[in-house]
C-alpha cells in the first residue's frame, strides 16, 4: 500500500515584509498577476495531506508521465508524455511520444473525473503534437519489422512542456522539445525546443516553422540554447518562460528565466533574459541561474502565501519540492520537501514528475493539488492526485 510521509511539518521560508505580486497562474501553464504591498509569511506549515488516488484515463492506456495543465476554453487540458497503449491505434504503433486529456471536473476536492482523450479513427488515444512530414518519413524508415535503416525503432517524438494561456486572443502556446529516442533505458537524445500554437482546445494544434535552428526548422531554440518551457506564469500581457537545463547535478537542474510581450512571442528577437541583478539582456548567453529545479515543474502566484511557488520533483528522489519567492526572478528560498512518497517495490518502480495544479487551488490556495506520476512496474503507471493542505505562521 502507497505510504505518504509529510516529510517536514513546519519548514521556513526566509520571507520578510516586502511588497509583492498578486493573481493566479494556471499550472506549470498561465495566470494573471497584480501588485499588492502584504506582509509575508515568514514559515509555511503543512497542515495536511490527502491522497486522492489515481485519475481515471482511458482504458486503452496503460501508461502515461508528465501531466502540465492549464485553464483553457472553460476546462481543464492537461499534457503528456511518452503513452504506451493496451492495443495499437490506427498508426499501428502502441507507443506514442505526447497524448492530450481534457475534462469540465474543476473540483479536485474528492479527486478529478471526466477525463476525455483526443482519439484517432479506430477510438485509439492519439498523438497531440503532429509531425512534420519530414518526421514522419523518418520513423517509416527506421519501424520494427520494416525498418530500412539502422538503428531500427528509433524515431523523432515530441514531449510537452508548458501551457501558455494568452487572454487576449483566447488562444494557448504550448511548449514542447524535440527528441530523437532509440529503445533502450534513457536512450534519447533532446535537440531543441520550441514553441506551438494552440487555437481551440477541441482543435488541432500547429507547430510554426521559425527557421532559427538551420537542421531542425520547428525550433525555436537548438540544444546549444537554453532548454525553454519548464513552466510560465503571464503578467499582465508578458510571458515568463523558465527554462531548466536537461544536465545533472547534486542541487537539481539549473533554471533560467525568459520574458517577452505576447505580440512579440513568436519573434525569438523580442525575448529578453533575466541576467541578475534586476537586469534583462537580449542575449540568453547572459542569463543567470534563477533557482536549481527540474526541467518539468509548475510555478504560479498563490495568494494564500502572497508569494510565487515552484514545485517540482527534487531530480532522482520521490519528494515533492517547493520554492517560494516575491517575484518571478526571485530570489528564491531553499527548497523543502511537501512530501515524500514511496515508489513500488520492484525493479522498474518509480515515482517523478510532480507537478502542482493551481487552476484547482481553493480557499485562496490554501489547499493546492499536485500530481506525480507512479510508474508500477515495467508497463503500467498512474498519475495519483494529492491535496497538500498550508498554513502560515508569523
Amino acid at each position: 500500500m502507497l505510504r505518504i510521509v509529510i516529510a517536514l511539518t513546519l519548514f521556513v521560508l526566509f520571507v520578510s515584509y516586502l511588497p509583492v505580486g498578486c493573481g493566479s497562474s494556471g499550472g506549470g501553464g498561465s495566470g494573471t498577476v497584480e501588485q499588492t504591498s502584504q506582509p509575508v509569511a515568514t514559515a509555511v506549515v503543512v497542515t495536511a495531506i490527502r491522497d486522492l488516488g489515481a485519475i481515471p484515463v482511458n482504458s486503452m492506456i496503460l501508461k502515461r508521465d508528465c501531466g502540465f495543465s492549464a485553464m483553457f476554453g472553460g476546462k481543464s487540458v492537461w499534457l503528456f508524455g511518452d503513452t504506451t497503449l493496451r492495443t495499437p491505434p490506427a498508426g499501428d504503433c502502441v507507443l506514442l511520444s505526447n497524448t492530450v486529456s481534457t475534462t469540465f471536473d474543476l473540483d479536485a476536492g474528492d479527486g478529478i473525473d471526466g477525463m476525455s482523450e483526443r482519439v484517432d479513427r479506430v477510438g485509439a488515444p492519439a498523438e497531440f503534437f503532429p509531425l512534420t512530414v519530414e518526421e514522419q518519413e523518418y520513423n517509416a524508415r527506421h519501424a520494427g519489422e520494416f525498418c530500412e535503416v539502422e538503428p531500427c525503432d528509433a524515431h523523432w517524438g515530441i514531449w510537452p512542456g508548458t501551457i501558455i494561456v494568452d487572454k487576449r486572443k483566447d488562444w494557448a502556446y504550448v511548449f514542447y522539445r524535440k527528441v530523437h529516442i532509440e529503445t533502450g533505458f534513457f536512450k534519447f537524445h533532446h535537440v531543441g525546443h520550441s514553441l506551438a500554437i494552440w487555437k481551440d482546445p477541441d482543435g488541432p494544434v500547429e507547430r510554426p516553422v521559425f527557421h532559427y535552428v538551420d537542421s531542425y526548422p520547428t525550433l525555436f531554440f537548438s540544444e546549444s540554447e537554453l532548454a525553454m518551457g519548464s513552466a510560465s506564469l503571464v503578467m499582465g500581457d508578458e510571458a515568463y518562460v523558465y527554462g531548466c537545463e536537461l544536465g545533472q547535478d547534486k542541487l537539481g537542474k539549473p533554471c533560467h528565466l525568459a520574458r517577452v510581450a505576447f505580440a512579440d512571442i513568436l519573434d525569438k528577437t523580442a525575448w529578453t533574459f533575466y541576467s541578475g541583478n534586476g537586469l534583462w539582456s537580449p542575449d540568453s548567453t547572459q542569463a543567470k541561474v534563477v533557482f536549481h529545479g527540474n526541467d518539468m515543474m509548475s510555478v504560479s502566484f498563490n495568494p494564500y502565501l502572497n508569494r510565487y511557488m515552484a514545485v517540482y520533483s527534487e531530480p532522482l528522489a520521490a519528494k515533492a519540492m517547493l520554492r517560494t519567492a516575491t517575484k518571478p526572478e526571485g530570489p528564491w528560498s531553499e527548497p523543502v520537501a511537501l512530501f515524500t512518497v514511496d515508489a513500488p517495490e520492484n525493479a522498474h518502480g518509480w515515482v517523478y514528475d510532480f507537478l502542482a495544479h493551481p487552476e484547482y487551488s481553493q480557499d485562496n490556495g490554501r489547499i493546492i493539488y499536485v500530481t506525480y506520476t507512479m510508474k508500477l512496474d515495467q508497463m503500467h503507471s498512474e498519475t495519483r492526485l494529492m491535496a497538500v493542505e498550508l498554513d502560515i505562521a508569523h
